[in-house]
């Protein structure tokens, strides 16, 4: 197995500060051609106009815990990432919570699912991986 091949997620127009790209969202895989079938299966399941909200909120085993859905609903206060024609929205309160984050998609016999693989905001997560407590 080579080295690992990041995928970045691009804020789509202003960064905010104008200091250039926020890179938020990482599609990570040890294949190219894995992270091009996440790419390809967000494509598939999402209509035109729709896009995949990561959205954290208080519960799970360890006090906060990640929600993935399709949404077409963008508010004002939502960051948009982009990659190969898919879309990722965060809400600014979520931002502070998966900042740096790698997501993945995994497909087994039981689930197909989004997870968040590594973050750097968390300090532990529970076995499940939807669940995780944050850094203080």
């Amino acid at each position: 197995m080579g080295p690992a091949v990041p995928r970045h997620f691009v804020e789509k127009g202003p960064a905010g500060s104008g200091s250039g790209p926020l890179y938020i969202i990482t599609l990570f895989s040890y294949e190219w051609k894995r992270v091009h079938r996440v790419i390809q299966r967000l494509g598939e399941i999402m209509e035109k106009g729709e896009f995949l909200r990561i959205h954290v909120e208080g519960g799970g085993c360890s006090g906060f815990q990640y929600k993935f859905s399709i949404d077409s609903n963008k508010n004002e206060e939502d960051r948009v990432f982009e990659q190969g024609g898919v879309g990722v929205v965060v809400d600014q309160d979520s931002l502070e919570f998966v900042k740096g984050a790698t997501v993945d998609f995994s497909q087994e016999l039981i689930r197909s699912t989004f997870q968040v693989l590594k973050n750097p905001q968390a300090d532990h997560g529970c076995s499940c991986g939807s669940s995780f407590s944050v850094k203080l």
